[in-house]
């Protein structure tokens, strides 16, 4: 986890990052094979494998947004001025994350299916 401050405007806000928890041949996508996967045992692992690490990393990501919002509602607590504006802050913030996991929990579905579909027709990421 590496955390460097970020100058926004006219303060600093903290920002989280996991980039070192991700292998260095994410981005890398093609197809695996123009045969069925059932012929392929090896292939189907392998297109198996970089799914899961394919929605570990998207996992990784949505955790980065979610302590980073967790950041700046803590920057904005710390520079409240009374009880008022901390309960209002919260308030804003339980909303925001109460509407970011649902958008969360649709990116990740959309995600899993997607990926199942490519370990299944053979469209799955290979590494090297």
């Amino acid at each position: 986890m590496i955390a460097r401050s970020k100058e926004r405007s006219d303060r600093r806000v903290l920002e989280v990052l996991f980039g070192h928890l991700c292998p260095k041949d994410c981005d890398k996508v093609f197809q695996t094979s123009d045969l069925p996967l059932w012929f392929w045992p090896q292939q189907a692992f392998d297109a198996a494998v970089d799914c899961v690490l394919l929605l570990n990393r998207e996992m990784i990501e949505i955790l980065e947004r979610n302590l980073n919002r967790s950041f700046i509602l803590l920057s904005r607590i710390a520079r409240s001025r009374n009880w008022l504006e901390v309960v209002e802050l919260q308030a804003a913030h339980l909303n925001n994350q109460l509407s970011a996991m649902i958008d969360q929990s649709e990116e990740l579905a959309t995600l899993s299916l997607k990926t199942t579909m490519d370990v299944i027709t053979g469209a799955g990421r290979r590494r090297g």
